[in-house]
């Protein structure tokens, strides 16, 4: 489907990331600019790892086979191992190469770009203090929930109708939610808009201080939430969000330094694209 140089990418190596990307951003269909990123994170991938064998790049085959045993641990037996390989066409060779580029691929990375890849504690200063506004704090909101399975919404139901009718919501949670929360009858704790799953976030956000909603479905279950208060403005200071700040810095730095390295060896590849194949794919993904 893809020639870079002189490797291929199969339709079916193409079609497994698609599938990959789709369970990592939760996603039932992928966008047209979903499978074009697709399709440049692979052809990066490519011309990479032709750079980490000419670099002699080595992994170890000790944590190839860690790997697989780590796979395995999710399936009953190796026979449903060997059948879930076989319908993605892959086996135990297939797989165990797929794994040791992955390794070669990362430790190239690592070695090339993350080794020297360093934020320090003046770069964070300057950047706090240069971008202040990006250290705004949104609303947040504090909030209560009884969490109830897929099977259990008659019970959802019931319980609902007791807090409507002056229940106490703690102990309502400690005895019936499913959440780990339950415990401390519930309580999330403060939260800003991103930090849950669209469904839950929308809800809550919505609220009343002290109000008890409707069931909200989301892909945990049902939900009964309390809106305990609300709180806008301020600043995070520095020590609050620091290493999360170094993180975010060292990762712009990195992928910078990937992306530049990428287009510097894409100007000197030979990149043939079975565009049919490619808009086919686009087309699919549209319905």
């Amino acid at each position: 489907m893809i020639k870079v140089n002189d490797r291929e990418i199969s339709e079916r190596d193409f079609d497994m990331a698609c599938m990959e990307r789709k369970y990592v951003f939760r996603k039932e269909k992928l966008e047209k600019a979903d499978i074009e990123e697709v399709t440049d994170i692979l052809i990066d991938a490519v011309l990479m790892l032709e750079q980490a064998e000419k670099e002699n790049i080595e992994y170890d085959a000790a944590e190839v086979d860690a790997t697989i045993s780590k796979m395995k641990k999710s399936f009953k037996t190796e026979d449903d191992f060997l059948k879930a390989l076989s319908k993605t066409g892959d086996n135990n060779d297939s797989i165990k190469e797929r794994i040791a580029r992955n390794l070669k691929l990362r430790n190239f990375v690592q070695k090339k770009f993350i080794a020297d890849t360093v934020v320090s504690d003046d770069d964070l200063n300057k950047y706090y203090e240069n971008y202040p506004e990006r250290f705004n704090k949104g609303e947040e909101v504090r909030a209560s929930h009884i969490l109830f399975g897929e099977g259990d919404k008659e019970q959802a139901l019931e319980i609902h109708e007791q807090l409507l009718n002056g229940a106490d919501f703690t102990e309502l949670a400690k005895n019936h939610s499913q959440c780990p929360s339950g415990q401390n009858g519930g309580d999330l704790g403060y939260f800003d808009k991103g930090k849950m799953v669209p469904e839950f976030e929308q809800a809550a956000f919505e609220m009343e201080t002290g109000e008890i909603s409707d069931l909200v479905q989301t892909q945990f279950g049902y939900h009964i939430i309390k809106l305990t208060d609300r709180r806008t403005g301020g600043k995070f200071e520095l020590n609050e969000i620091k290493e999360q700040l170094r993180q975010s810095m060292a990762n712009s730095i990195l992928n910078h330094k990937i992306k530049s390295y990428t287009v510097s060896l894409r100007e000197k590849a030979d990149i043939v694209i079975d565009r049919d194949k490619l808009e086919a794919r686009i087309n699919a993904a549209g319905k």
